[in-house]
């Protein structure tokens, strides 16, 4: 049977006044921090190649280096990446691993040279490569005594209450389907929750002498829930980039390249509350949400290369801030599982045949600016270094309502902060072999280090030229810290992630 599809009114009844968890500060950071990636000679020199180009690579990082080919050549890459995550949640440790295959790089550059010109050099390029893999598993399980899923759904009911919406509304005799769909396009996904909630028992409607009503549960959690969450996503984040640049007297490169992106991300995310204390009402509380978002985005960039002697390169590259389009889906469910029966049932479970709708929403993610210098040690190698900046405080949404609008915007400002980077490379040469290897580390994004911390990395690789054609290996790792809160209300506790990623990586390349 097919789901039904929820248009959700462009955003404006779908959140009410809570916004779609998919919309964060979270997903403008994910959108907006780059890994490694690219051909191999790239990452092999821990992508410092902002003053050096003649890389297929080298265009998204400096739209100058097109002109520093020789002569026309195309290539492409194949690797294997594999992220391993450690994590740490209420005292439980957890390792989970996932490992995927792509060809995550490919691109050409035409050369036309007029040695009878001051512009003695033009070229035109085209690249593509990943610019995040989100192929990568995350699972935590810990002993929680303060909070649970129940925790949330209550403070999801609570909200309807907060918007005047009388517990009567709720009618729990109608179809799911219809009732879900109902309070999705009418007010906003709490007002689902706190339908899904009511209509599994999970939560109870209390309307005391003397008080205020509110909705609540009736269990403790005493004896503690043995809790676990899991998190699995799929996908990627793709650049395409459109090059154009040109020599001026053999000194300095001028480009331009126009950037698109492509996003699409799928994330399941599950959390599992088992009670230990055999004589609560609840024994388990299953909760399933599967999201996916898709879209596009476009930036531009302008560099310039400067040979100021044979041996030193300079360069100096702007990349502006990108805008993106985007679109969310997500279904779930809901699933109450108790130690006794009630009306005759010892379980109860919803999964609305909805796929909710939301979108399009726009996000702005940081420009960056970048300086690069490079000493040229004749056909012996070279050395190079990128040192740039991002401001990540100046990232943006655009939402249809207003106040969401204002409100993930202040906590955008709020959150996140400027993060400088420093990206250092070298080779060696060996006849037509090259040694190769690199250095990266970038400042975290937010202002906050407990919730991200830096990220930094290594990478190693070797070369060799045959003919018209080269072949390039390399092996990068690189780690980060980070803590992620389970839900924005009720169950609130952190994970605590060290995440390892590794990458190897084969590009081919011919000359023409």
């Amino acid at each position: 049977m097919k789901k039904i599809t929820l248009f959700a009114l462009i955003f404006s009844t779908l959140l009410g006044s809570n916004i779609v968890q998919a919309q964060s500060v979270g997903e403008v950071v994910r959108y907006a921090t780059e890994k490694l990636n690219g051909s191999a000679r790239y990452q092999a020199m821990g992508g410092a190649f902002g003053a050096l180009g003649g890389d297929l690579s080298a265009i998204s990082n400096n739209p100058a280096g097109s002109t520093v080919f020789a002569f026309n050549e195309a290539g492409a890459t194949i690797g294997v990446q594999s992220f391993s995550t450690d994590t740490n949640y209420l005292g439980g440790f957890s390792n989970t691993e996932k490992s995927s295959f792509d060809i995550s790089q490919a691109g050409f550059i035409i050369v036309l040279a007029n040695p009878s010109s001051k512009w003695d050099k033009v070229a035109f390029g085209f690249n593509t490569q990943t610019v995040n893999n989100f192929n990568k598993n995350r699972f935590a399980q810990g002993t929680n005594n303060q909070n649970g899923l129940v925790d949330y759904f209550s403070e999801m009911g609570n909200v309807t209450l907060d918007n005047e919406i009388p517990n009567s509304d709720f009618n729990l005799s109608n179809s799911q389907d219809y009732e879900y769909s109902y309070w999705g396009s009418e007010v906003g996904q709490y007002a689902q929750h706190a339908y899904m909630a009511l209509d599994t028992r999970l939560i109870e409607y209390f309307e005391p002498d003397n008080a205020l009503p509110y909705y609540g549960y009736y269990d403790s959690k005493t004896s503690g829930i043995d809790q676990f969450h899991e998190l699995n996503t799929i996908g990627g984040q793709q650049i395409y980039n459109l090059n154009f640049s040109g020599r001026y007297m053999k000194k300095l490169s001028l480009g331009f390249n126009l950037n698109i992106f492509s996003i699409d991300y799928t994330e399941f995310k599950h959390t599992s509350d088992l009670y230990n204390d055999n004589a609560s009402f609840l024994r388990q509380v299953d909760f399933v949400q599967d999201l996916n978002t898709f879209g596009t985005g476009v930036s531009f960039q302008f560099g310039a290369i400067f040979k100021a002697t044979e041996m030193l390169r300079l360069g100096l590259n702007y990349n502006s801030p990108t805008y993106y389009e985007l679109e969310d889906e997500y279904s779930e469910s809901l699933d109450v599982r108790y130690n006794e029966n009630f009306e005759g049932q010892n379980a109860r479970f919803i999964s609305p045949n909805v796929i909710n709708i939301a979108g399009p929403y726009k996000i702005k993610t940081a420009g960056k600016i970048q300086g690069s210098a490079a000493l040229i040690l004749g056909k012996k190698g070279l050395l190079s270094l990128d040192y740039g900046q991002k401001n990540y405080g100046s990232s943006s949404v655009t939402l249809p309502r207003a106040d969401d609008t204002n409100a993930l915007n202040n906590e955008i400002s709020n959150a996140l902060d400027d993060a400088s980077y420093l990206r250092v490379g070298g080779e060696g040469r060996i006849g037509d072999l090259s040694l190769r290897a690199g250095y990266w580390q970038e400042d975290s994004p937010y202002k906050n280090n407990e919730i991200m911390d830096d990220f930094s990395g290594y990478s190693l690789g070797l070369g060799i030229r045959f003919g018209s054609g080269s072949l390039d290996l390399a092996y990068t790792k690189s780690s980060r810290k980070y803590a992620q809160q389970l839900y924005h209300t009720g169950l609130t506790d952190s994970v605590s992630a060290n995440e390892n990623m590794g990458q190897v990586v084969l590009t081919y390349n011919v000359r023409f």
